[in-house]
């Protein structure tokens, strides 16, 4: 029996830690907006949160197992097209709200760097062999 390898495993392992560390800075500066303030809190929680499940998908893709990179891969994938719908309707939300407008900026940025990852991890992540 051959065991299967998991193919790109240190490309989508350095996608996926970017992302993480680019959501977890996002929300740090989210909450540096208003000095750590319990209200803003929220945005460092879930950009270290989210980074943090982003991270671990990474891990599991550098596991050398090629069932855990699996996982870890389509775990990774529809984690971040949930972070761009969830960004995009932020955005959306605080659009023309003069007292928003600085989140909706920091939605903005956060949702194209979500997009960009995704489009990455598509494509690095592993095609299907042709049939001949």
């Amino acid at each position: 029996m051959v065991k299967k390898e998991a193919p790109n495993a240190v490309v989508v392992a350095l996608v996926l830690l970017a992302h993480g560390a680019f959501l977890a800075g996002c929300g740090y500066q989210g909450a540096s907006r208003y000095d750590f303030a319990p209200k803003a809190m929220h945005s460092l929680y879930s950009g270290a949160g989210g980074g943090a499940v982003l991270a671990l998908c990474g891990v599991m893709s550098m596991s050398g197992s090629y069932k855990l990179y699996m996982i870890g891969v389509h775990i990774a994938l529809l984690l971040q097209l949930l972070f761009v719908v969830v960004f995009a309707v932020q955005a959306f939300r605080s659009y023309g709200v003069p007292e928003k407008q600085d989140r909706f900026m920091l939605f903005v940025e956060m949702g194209l760097g979500s997009a960009v990852a995704l489009a990455l991890m598509v494509v690095f992540k592993p095609k299907k062999a042709k049939k001949v």
